[in-house]
């Protein structure tokens, strides 16, 4: 009899399995095989619960709120706490000996207008593809995140190929930013493959992180601007780029409805108070007039 509680790389399988459909095109004839894919994800997710739920958790992500979410793993005493700490208003519990964020701890962070929530996961030791120290449970846990933070420190910064391997090999597909803390601990040090270097406890760097992260999530700002009024811009829309009118419509007017004209200030704009269509594609600081 097979063990139910045999290790699985469940995420692996449902990467490529959700890979397949986005490279098969959707027709009548690939309706049945786009279909019988989807069902396998169905059941491999089922199994990931099943098992999950019989081995234990360390806890479970917590709904997702706000424009974007950020997902920061690490080792174990590498500083995430204090990050999560100082970039948001939680209060994660810092101690300085291994594994004390045992469960998963959110935090916002408000920046450009946005509210990007930040989840700080269990620290990752090596083998965690292979579910060493409850690894692919942390690693699984990254799937619904827009982009991960991978934090290490200066004794731990051998382990940035290692744990991007682990990432790869678990099936997590998403953009990383490689934060490197404690600099504040030596003199100089050399910034390596785009590394962000960062002291969180002295608050060095912050603001470069803070940056990155909103270039990296590629959110921009979109104001509105009522008739004979000036745009909120304490107030943005928080949109993604590539996003067009049609998605600004969308997410401000819940029902469906038509307009006379839509006019467009701002850097997309050929001139100011332009006239444009609701596939007209948006950039960060666009204005929009609907009537």
């Amino acid at each position: 009899m097979k063990n139910i509680n045999q290790p699985k790389d469940f995420a692996s399988k449902i990467a490529k399995l959700e890979e397949e459909i986005r490279k098969t095109p959707y027709h009548k004839g690939t309706e049945h095989y786009i279909g019988r894919l989807r069902a396998k994800i169905a059941k491999l997710r089922q199994q990931e619960d099943k098992i999950t739920k019989t081995s234990g958790r360390f806890g479970f992500i917590p709904k997702k709120e706000g424009d974007a979410t950020v997902v920061l793993i690490g080792p174990p005493s590498v500083g995430k706490s204090t990050l999560l700490n100082k970039l948001t208003k939680a209060h994660a519990r810092v101690e300085s000996w291994p594994f004390t964020t045992l469960t998963v701890v959110p935090g916002m962070m408000e920046y450009q207008g946005a509210k990007i929530q930040i989840f700080d996961l269990p620290g990752i030791v090596s083998g965690a593809a292979i579910g060493v120290g409850r690894g692919r449970e942390v690693l699984s846990a990254t799937r619904s995140a827009d982009l991960l933070i991978l934090m290490v420190d200066l004794k731990t910064r051998i382990r940035i190929r290692t744990i991007l391997k682990e990432l790869r090999q678990s099936g997590v597909n998403l953009s990383v930013l490689v934060v490197v803390n404690k600099i504040d601990l030596i003199g100089k040090t050399i910034n390596k493959n785009n590394e962000i270097l960062i002291s969180a406890e002295k608050e060095i760097g912050l603001d470069d992180l803070k940056k990155q992260i909103w270039q990296k999530l590629k959110l921009i700002r979109v104001y509105l601007k009522p008739k004979g009024e000036e745009p909120d811009f304490d107030s943005p829309l928080i949109m993604r780029e590539g996003q067009r009118v049609e998605d600004v419509a969308q997410k401000t007017f819940p029902e469906e409805r038509k307009f006379n004209q839509i006019l467009l200030w701002g850097p997309s704009a050929r001139f100011p108070a332009q006239q444009v269509s609701l596939t007209h594609q948006l950039q960060d600081g666009d204005v929009l007039n609907f009537s």
